[in-house]
């Protein structure tokens, strides 16, 4: 980022966040709620219409009852909601289980709670789903919890039934805490359905998961998500995120409501375009020398193979800075060396130009060495 301030006209598809306007009804439903008032604290737990709104959510998308009261806790952001369920349930020395590639977040509030991050491996040759058994290996008698993303960041794998039983029984039999990260529930492709680890029996008591308006709705600025949990975890966690946050924006729940309970047309549309995205930057990353890449099934990432390019993912990005004007992530960020992520959450226009730059930059015989 640092780097692409001093260059002309850089093109970020660093960023997971949807170039798309918040919808005008959620829009309109914020403006409302200034008008009217909501200008206050809201309550520790968040706005009980949200909640509600939520609850009834979660019981028709993964079947599964949370009382709205008691077991949902609005926050500022999934990101708060991840940050203060580890805060209050991981203790020093406790490891907690990541897959690799992962989300950079999941290790560092790990640390921050004084616990131990473990990685497993998942390669693409299995779709970056997780086996429940090389997760075995790593448990250990001071495993608290694992932690989840399906739809993934950054693979973008999207965890089937077959896995996610598997994870549960594993759970299960050791006692395990799952972090359920599920902000790109919404976002799927080729058919590929997200299921909740939360639903499956005996999963809820032991389950977290966090969810937020950010990537469905476009409203990653406006900053509220939430967290469904045990009654007995909701009631500690609550006390984290009262000493971070007090309570997660006043207007910005409001307009979270209305994205719930109003059309949900926009986020197919969105998603549709995604899928447009998708389709072209996976063809065009695969046409350029370097380069390996599947097909996601969920987000808005592609996590290509960069090892023919004989640099490290660092010095990569870096170059595609310097040479194409275009920035990307390198994936040892993600704990995944010889990766590259690039966000598809751009205009079609400005993918395009992208992967025209790299390719111009990373056949031309003066390339940067």
């Amino acid at each position: 980022m640092e780097l692409a301030k001093k260059v002309k006209d850089p093109i970020y598809l660093n960023i997971g966040e949807p170039d798309f306007r918040t919808p005008r009804h959620i829009v309109d439903a914020g403006k409302k709620a200034l008008e009217e008032g909501y200008t206050k604290y809201a309550g520790d737990r968040g706005d009980a219409e949200l909640r509600s709104a939520i609850s009834e959510r979660l019981k028709k998308e993964i079947a599964t009852n949370y009382n709205a009261g008691s077991e949902i806790l609005v926050t500022a952001g999934a990101q708060a909601a991840l940050f203060c369920s580890i805060m209050a349930t991981i203790n020093p020395s406790d490891e907690v289980i990541i897959m690799n590639p992962h989300y950079p977040p999941y290790a560092v509030d790990v640390q921050l709670a004084g616990g131990v991050p473990v990685f497993v491996d998942t390669n693409e040759d299995n779709g970056f789903i997780p086996e429940p058994e090389k997760i075995k290996r790593k448990i250990t008698h001071r495993t608290k919890g694992i932690i989840i993303s399906s739809p993934n960041n950054p693979s973008g794998a999207v965890y089937d039934l077959k896995c996610l039983i598997g994870l549960a029984a594993l759970a299960k039999s050791r006692d395990l805490l799952v972090f359920s990260d599920e902000v790109y529930s919404k976002i799927t492709y080729d058919g590929a359905r997200h299921h909740s680890i939360a639903s499956l029996p005996g999963m809820k008591d032991r389950t977290f998961i966090m969810n937020s308006s950010s990537k469905p709705y476009a409203m990653t600025g406006w900053r509220v998500g939430y967290l469904a949990g045990p009654e007995e975890f909701i009631a500690q966690i609550l006390k984290a995120h009262h000493s971070v946050n007090i309570a997660a924006n006043s207007v910005a729940q409001r307009a979270f409501l209305a994205a719930l309970q109003g059309p949900q047309d926009c986020v197919r549309e969105f998603v549709k375009e995604f899928d447009r995205r998708r389709r072209f930057m996976v063809d065009a990353l695969n046409s350029i020398a370097g380069f390996t890449c599947a097909k996601p099934q969920g987000a808005f990432y592609m996590f290509p193979s960069v090892s023919g390019l004989g640099k490290s993912s660092q010095e990569l990005a870096e170059f595609f800075v310097r040479a194409a004007r275009v920035v990307t992530t390198p994936g040892v960020g993600f704990g995944a060396e010889g990766r590259i992520r690039f966000s598809y959450a751009a205009s079609l226009q400005s993918i395009d130009q992208a992967m025209e730059r790299i390719r111009k930059a990373v056949t031309s015989p003066r390339r940067a060495t």
